[in-house]
């Protein structure tokens, strides 16, 4: 009952601000919310890195290409206990890639497509292995605290692991991204919400604080909360950014 009414309040407050009209996006630099998308791709040339260390020592790392100004294509690894006296835990490594099918000058929304895990860390695994498979994402922009904003909302279907590919674990997200000056920002998103209402507890509700102590770095403080596993998970993301 608790992450329902959680659940429904995001709806509203995110819907309420998307009345208002904006220009741009919020986080310029940013591919991906916490653990879910948005539908920008980036410039030709660009190059995005982000690690993000989990618990228990654990590294989850991405490097992707802007091949196009709309579209890139990268790699993501994860390797479990890297930091420690613990033996380290390697996966295989996975790809990355978006398609902008619309950048909303037309009569579309901004639309795009691609195929990306669907969570960093130990919480969000299925049975040791990391999520990945297909998504359809949309945005919104709106203008709140003097920036342009971002609202994000999609559905994915996970591929691998193949014991994991199954119609009932199609899932729906939800996030936005929210500027209050250029050095520092929130977000926060819904993930994993399924059309069975005896799965909601399986349900992530996921906020990060961003810094940006550099024009193309950032820092991000993430907490990821779910009924499933009752209790705060945090984790440190590090991002960069170059250009060729």
């Amino acid at each position: 009952m608790y992450g329902r009414r959680l659940f429904y309040f995001f709806i509203l407050f995110s819907l309420l601000f998307t009345t208002i009209p904006g220009v741009i996006w919020a986080g310029p630099y940013d591919l991906n919310l916490i653990d879910t998308p948005k539908t920008y791709t980036s410039y030709k040339g660009e190059l995005h890195f982000d690690f993000t260390m989990y618990d228990r020592g654990g590294i989850f790392g991405s490097a992707a290409l802007s091949v196009s100004d709309y579209a890139f294509l990268g790699v993501y690894f994860d390797v479990g206990q890297m930091i420690g006296s613990e033996e380290m835990e390697w996966e295989q490594p996975g790809v990355l890639a978006r398609f902008l099918v619309s950048d909303g000058s037309r009569f579309f929304p901004p639309l795009a497509i691609g195929y990306s895990y669907f969570g960093k860390g130990k919480t969000s695994k299925i049975n040791g292995d990391t999520v990945s498979g297909f998504y359809v994402v949309s945005s919104l922009r709106y203008y709140l605290f003097g920036f342009d904003q971002g609202l994000s909302y999609g559905f994915r279907y996970p591929i691998m692991p193949l014991d994991f590919s199954k119609p009932e674990n199609f899932s729906l997200f939800l996030g936005t991204d929210i500027s209050f000056s250029p050095s520092f920002g929130v977000k926060g998103e819904i993930e994993n919400f399924y059309f069975s209402e005896d799965r909601w507890d399986e349900i992530f509700y996921n906020f990060s604080f961003d810094f940006f102590v550099a024009e193309f770095i950032s820092f991000s403080l993430e907490f990821k909360y779910s009924p499933s596993i009752d209790r705060v998970v945090r984790s440190l993301r590090i991002g960069y950014m170059t250009q060729f």
